[in-house]
């Protein structure tokens, strides 16, 4: 009963400051609708109090990899970091966080079917079919909840795009984007960037790094038409990791911590696997919830 607490606490936290977004894959033959966020896009979303719309929260919610038969998303603001896993199946739209799960949407989709979340309260399916605007645009076909204290909208292909709360609570989505998959940082001077003619646009600086939207056979996509070529001088990571309360362990490939880092310093990430941050070399990091993950 403590977890649940614990978990429904959190929830309501992420749900109200951190506007997150469901993960979903097709359900059973009763409903052919799929509520997936893409994990190539990254997701903005404003939180604010109706009466105080100058206090506003932004936070971006973007893919790390997959776990637990969900996709891991992170969710991040200036001042706020958190992971959590999003899974859509046969029973419904499921949140996790540290082994429990939360049922924010059931199956099947009909007109005032009911359902437990997880944590003995119970939700409501409202309406269907409604049209919903939000600063992100508008989105069609949505289902509406009642949760008990707010009205929640599920868009198909999105999941949640606006939630209304009974005590004025508001969050909605603001801005989908494409996602850069990782980073390249330039280890020498002269490494050029080349625009989409192929013509040298300009020598890139030791040091210096680029976000990568796409890795070909022979370069890396850096956006808007633009790439580097591949070498030894030019080196590609997903992202980065770091604690803030406690040092991390980094594993040798036989499983034994190889090295503890110092709480704050920042490790440079090449992938996600199993549950795993893989550090190279058959090294890797072990997914916990008090590693933050910057891509």
């Amino acid at each position: 009963m403590k977890n649940k607490k614990i978990f429904k606490v959190m929830l309501l936290f992420v749900l109200i400051f951190s506007v997150v977004m469901p993960y979903s894959t097709s359900y059973a033959a009763v409903s052919s609708t799929n509520f997936l966020m893409d994990t190539s896009k990254t997701y903005t979303y404003v939180a604010y109090k109706k009466n105080y719309k100058n206090e506003k929260v932004y936070r971006t919610v973007s893919f790390i990899g997959k776990k637990d038969k969900g996709d891991l998303w992170n969710i991040k603001s200036a001042d706020y970091s958190s992971q959590l896993i999003y899974l859509q199946d046969t029973e419904g739209l499921k949140i996790g966080f540290r082994g429990s799960w939360f049922k924010e949407l059931g199956f099947p989709l009909v007109k005032e079917n009911s359902w437990d979340p997880g944590d003995g309260t119970k939700l409501r399916i409202l309406s269907l079919n409604n049209t919903v605007k939000t600063q992100g645009g508008t989105f069609f076909n949505c289902v509406e909840v009642d949760s008990g204290t707010g009205i929640s909208h599920f868009a198909p292909n999105i999941g949640l795009v606006k939630f209304i709360g009974q005590a004025g609570d508001m969050y909605e989505l603001v801005k989908i984007k494409d996602s850069h998959i990782g980073r390249i940082l330039i280890k020498q001077k002269d490494v050029k960037l080349y625009n989409s003619k192929g013509k040298v646009h300009r020598a890139l600086k030791k040091g210096e790094g680029l976000k990568v939207f796409k890795e070909n056979k022979d370069s890396f996509d850096v956006g808007g038409g633009y790439y580097v070529k591949k070498g030894k001088d030019v080196l590609f990571y997903t992202g980065l990791v770091y604690s803030l309360d406690r040092q991390i362990d980094i594993y040798s490939p036989q499983g034994k911590v190889y090295k503890k880092v110092p709480i704050g310093s920042t490790i440079r990430i090449y992938g996600f696997e199993d549950g795993k941050y893989l550090v190279g070399g058959g090294y890797y990091i072990n997914f916990d919830y008090h590693i933050q993950y910057d891509k």
